[in-house]
């Protein structure tokens, strides 16, 4: 099924760890994209990308005008300072970017530019990475023993990621031998690194990572798959009082039922949180200080999360922590070459903040009928919601007719209101809203097949 695929001239401006995996997966769609970074290292790293790379100033219009702004279809600011990507964005506007993205991690810069017309400052679109980070841990606290959770289709939809241990009662069976009924589906297996799109033979192991949707409302079969209790989160420890742990004890802390703690081993960072939070539990004190931890009474611990901005300290805490009796782990993992490391070891979730903010800005990369974009694992999968348009190549055939390729799956279909989990005799119908589960190098071809 041919398929036009739509290239655009695409300026990123940081080569840091956002900007880095934004470069990989534009540049693999096939769009024309610019690198701009101060220092040479991190260009250096791109070499084995599709992308031009320029060294200079991104707030430069020298170094704009070098990289082509005066074509480009879209300036994307992602550096570590919050003034280069502002000036950045309002010079790329003001000479020829048609859209602009800037990530502004200050939460005063983020209010107060919510006022200002894009004509003025020249930013299309502000992104927060630590407040993104922050959400996606209340939503993982707040859900059973998921390691993800997400919902699309209206919120008629809910995506759960969990990872099977020994005491789950469904290793080694075959999907097609569960009976999960026709409101469930495993969606998505990542083992040893590698994701399976699943199929009715394919069974599950120790240690897989599953991906179950389901529609909201039915009752889940969490204990039957995973082999444990339900739990609900009651008492928190956060370790570390920076950007993304305010966040995160801020959202908590308006909930009567959690009881908050709060801690760092950074004596001024404590007093800063105590005056932010007089009625959370601020402890300076180290989060890998076993002494610490059983006079702070961990075993009563139900959810530890730990934010440290170091990822090495964040992965021994956390262990330390699951050792002495949590019931849930949640780490800040920054640094790509320790996803393998993660996945191998007794912790629940894994936040990566570089790959939260890319899905954001790559939902409005896409843009057109694209709801939004998960990725999964470290960038194992994409999880797309997209409406079919008028004219989509899939529109009127049914799922066994498209005859997918084995990368691409169809997980949920939203019409009229109503949400169903598709089996191959259902067909795609214009303006459906659809959940579909991708490899990243199919997910341009994947969109393509649903839009025009």
């Amino acid at each position: 099924m041919p398929v036009e695929m739509k290239e655009m001239r695409i300026i990123i401006i940081g080569a840091g760890e956002v900007g880095a995996e934004l470069a990989a997966k534009l540049s693999r769609e096939d769009n024309d994209v610019t690198v701009i970074d101060k220092d040479m290292a991190p260009l250096e790293r791109l070499e084995s990308l599709d992308v031009l790379t320029v060294p200079g100033n991104g707030a430069s219009l020298q170094t704009l005008e070098e990289a082509g702004v005066k074509t480009t279809d879209l300036l994307i600011a992602v550096t570590q300072v919050d003034e280069i990507n502002i000036m950045a964005c309002l010079l790329g506007k003001n000479n020829g970017a048609k859209s602009t993205i800037a990530r502004i991690r200050q939460s005063t810069y983020g209010n107060e530019y919510k006022s200002l017309t894009s004509d003025r400052l020249g930013i299309d679109i502000t992104i927060n990475p630590e407040y993104v980070a922050a959400n996606e841990i209340i939503k993982v606290v707040k859900s059973t023993h998921a390691s993800e959770t997400e919902v699309f289709c209206k919120d008629k939809v809910q995506m759960l990621g969990m990872r099977l241990g020994q005491e789950s009662p469904v290793l080694s069976q075959k999907l097609k031998d569960l009976n999960l009924g026709n409101n469930t589906l495993i969606s998505a297996i990542i083992r040893d690194s590698k994701l399976i799109i699943p199929r009715g033979d394919d069974t599950l192991e120790l240690g897989d990572h599953v991906y179950l949707l389901t529609l909201t409302g039915s009752r889940f079969p969490y204990e039957r798959i995973s082999g444990k209790d339900s739990l609900r989160v009651h008492k928190v420890m956060i370790m570390g009082a920076g950007k993304v742990g305010r966040h995160v004890a801020r959202m908590l802390g308006r909930s009567r039922s959690m009881e908050v703690k709060l801690i760092d081993s950074n004596l001024e960072k404590c007093k800063e949180a105590a005056d932010l939070f007089p009625d959370i539990m601020v402890l300076h004190g180290d989060g890998t200080d076993l002494n610490f931890l059983r006079q702070e009474d961990i075993e009563s611990i139900d959810a530890f999360i730990a934010l440290s901005g170091n990822d090495e300290v964040n992965i021994l805490s956390a262990l330390l922590a699951k050792e002495l009796g949590v019931k849930k782990t949640v780490v800040e993992i920054n640094r790509p070459d320790y996803a393998v490391l993660v996945d191998t070891l007794n912790i629940d979730t894994a936040i990566r903040p570089r790959l939260l903010t890319a899905g954001r800005i790559l939902k409005l990369v896409r843009k057109g009928l694209i709801e939004s974009v998960m990725i999964l694992g470290e960038d194992q999968a994409e999880v797309i919601e997209i409406t079919v348009a008028e004219n989509a190549p899939v529109q009127g055939k049914t799922l066994q007719d498209l005859k997918l390729p084995s990368g691409i799956l169809v997980g949920a279909i939203l019409r009229n209101d109503k949400a169903i989990i598709p089996r191959g005799s259902d067909h795609i119908a214009p303006k459906d809203k659809v959940v579909l589960f991708c490899l990243p190098e199919l997910s341009q071809y994947a969109t393509t097949l649903f839009s025009e």
